[in-house]
């Protein structure tokens, strides 16, 4: 198994260990997708795909399957804004949106604000992934992502408020999910047959780790390893013994 982590301390990249070559993502593209939402789009509330919002798609309550069934047409669930409901499809739209509204690539624009001011020189957009509608993976390495994470955590905007609370220990911010303490942190898990990963960050310390691997489920890897940096209890690494996360994810 590959593995690649990111420690940042005191929103400061303070460690990598591991392989150092760029690893899929996976579903941590989703955070970097929704920084330059946050940085380029001026009215969230704004409807940009029918009547669903940036809003709604940084916090998952688009209404929008995970994903549609192969050669099916996007149709929506639920009407936005009822309830919580994880849609990879949404930031595909948001991703399209990004790319309409500047005239540019997710990459030209993602090197430009974010990769290249960071220093991520390993990390970079892939071409479109098959069977995903245009979604493009995100290559990337923890020391990278970690300086990302630790940039992230020093901002004060809304992926750090709740969006849509899930339960008295979950919601949805602007992008991430996050544990509502306290101390607020935001988490995200990325899981493909080829990924197992797992980011987490507190803004109020700046503290984080961030774990790429290359295999179908690293979860008791990337658990040992938040243990170790971010000792304490994590409602996010229960998520699958949380009854009302179950109901949602399951229903969407």
């Amino acid at each position: 198994m590959r593995t690649s982590v990111g420690v940042v301390r005191a929103w400061q990249l303070a460690q990598a260990d591991g392989d150092p070559g760029p690893m899929n993502a996976a579903s941590l593209v989703k955070q970097v997708l929704g920084h330059l939402a946050l940085a380029m789009i001026g009215d969230l509330d704004e409807p940009i795909y029918g009547d669903i919002t940036t809003r709604h798609i940084l916090s998952h309550t688009t209404g929008l399957p995970n994903w549609r069934s192969a050669g099916a047409a996007l149709t929506r669930l639920r009407p936005p804004g009822v309830r919580w409901g994880y849609s990879g499809e949404g930031f595909v739209i948001l991703q399209r949106h990004l790319e309409e509204v500047t005239g540019r690539s997710v990459d030209e624009l993602a090197t430009d604000s974010l990769f290249a001011p960071l220093g991520m020189t390993e990390t970079r957009f892939d071409v479109p992934e098959p069977g995903f509608h245009g979604s493009r993976p995100l290559l990337t390495t923890g020391a990278d992502y970690g300086r990302f994470l630790a940039h992230a955590l020093s901002l004060n905007d809304e992926r750090w408020r709740p969006q849509w609370e899930i339960d008295e220990e979950l919601a949805w911010g602007a992008g991430w999910g996050l544990e509502l303490g306290p101390p607020v942190c935001g988490w995200q898990w990325g899981s493909n047959p080829d990924a197992s990963n797992f980011v987490i960050g507190c803004p109020s310390t700046g503290d984080g780790v961030v774990v790429f691997t290359d295999v179908f489920d690293a979860r008791d890897f990337y658990r040992s390893v938040v243990e170790r940096v971010l000792p304490g209890d994590h409602a996010s690494l229960r998520v699958e013994h949380n009854p009302v996360w179950l109901n949602l994810v399951e229903g969407t």
